[in-house]
């Protein structure tokens, strides 16, 4: 199974990681590590961190890959719509 991600600079030492377009975590660098999270709203989503933005980059392709294998395409589809609609943009306004 390939696994494509595609990081998005949204801060200094920030990014956002998505998976053909859909939001998928957070990669981010605190005064330490840099830490990563698996954000998709699914039971136990992983989270870690690393010492370099490389290793974070691997430890996430890899914990993201284990948590596909461990639901499958409808359940991760489900949660992209539920979190698509929770992030909309008209959210906020009021």
């Amino acid at each position: 199974m390939t696994c494509m991600l595609t990081l998005r600079l949204i801060g200094p030492n920030d990014y956002s990681v998505h998976e053909d377009g859909h939001l998928i975590g957070r990669i981010r660098r605190d005064d330490r590590f840099w830490l990563w999270t698996v954000v998709v709203t699914l039971p136990g989503p992983p989270a870690g961190d690393a010492a370099t933005l490389d290793e974070a980059k691997a430890r996430f392709k890899s914990a993201w890959q284990d948590f596909k294998g461990k639901h499958g395409p409808e359940e991760l589809a489900k949660a992209f719509e539920q979190m698509a609609h929770a992030n909309r943009p008209d959210r906020y306004r009021r």
